[in-house]
């Protein structure tokens, strides 16, 4: 999400900075809004299709390993539950049990052994609605301003007001999620990044303003 609010700010400061007209500024966000979406929707639907190939054939790999040499599956898979606190004894009751549905001794075996399993692998189409959405969502907070308030200047402080507060929220919650004891440090790295990136976008605007015949 805040992909989505940082680029759109830094559109909206950068247009604003280069471009009088209130609407082409909208009409350019807009732009760069579904562009950003795509982007980012095609490249994790990408990512994700890449990797879940390289897994499913590290599975197929272990798999085919597995029951190739089960007995030597079983003792590897013996000794990783080992490592993990059971006794040999209890493991080997254990193995003993998966030993009985082949199925489950191969799973259980890539998991522990191989460290690979079937609940790793993630679904493209999901993860690229997901990306895109999440990009639309971050680019409507600092775009909104800017589609109800056609003010100059006006429209630009709203829009960054928007996009600190909810950066600054990402920020915060972040900390709260790693239980960080002073969050709002996260929350200002956020805050210092979304700001530099604006001011940066809106001085190139202004530099580049005299090439479009318009000024800010």
């Amino acid at each position: 999400m805040q992909d989505g609010v940082l680029t759109t700010a830094g559109v909206l400061a950068g247009l604003s900075g280069a471009v009088a007209n209130h609407s082409q500024v909208v009409l350019a966000a807009l732009a760069s809004t579904v562009a950003g979406a795509l982007s980012m929707g095609v490249g994790a639907y990408l990512g994700t299709h890449a990797e879940r190939e390289v897994l499913r054939t590290e599975l197929d790999r272990a798999g085919k390993e597995i029951r190739r040499n089960p007995y030597i599956a079983q003792e590897e898979l013996l000794r990783e539950l080992e490592k993990e606190g059971l006794s040999r004894e209890a493991g080997y009751r254990v193995v003993k049990l998966l030993s009985t549905a082949p199925g489950l001794l191969v799973s259980t075996t890539e998991e522990k052994v191989f460290g690979i399993g079937g609940a790793m692998l993630g679904n493209p189409i999901l993860d690229g609605v997901v990306m895109g959405v999440a990009f639309v969502a971050g680019a409507l907070v600092p775009l909104a301003p800017f589609v109800f308030i056609a003010e100059p200047r006006v429209d630009l402080f709203a829009a960054l007001g928007a996009t600190a507060i909810a950066l600054y929220s990402v920020g915060y919650y972040e900390g709260w999620l790693a239980d960080r004891q002073r969050r709002w440090q996260s929350g200002l790295r956020f805050l210092a990044i979304a700001m530099g990136a604006a001011a940066i976008g809106y001085l190139i605007g202004l530099l580049i303003s005299p090439l479009g015949g318009s000024a800010g």
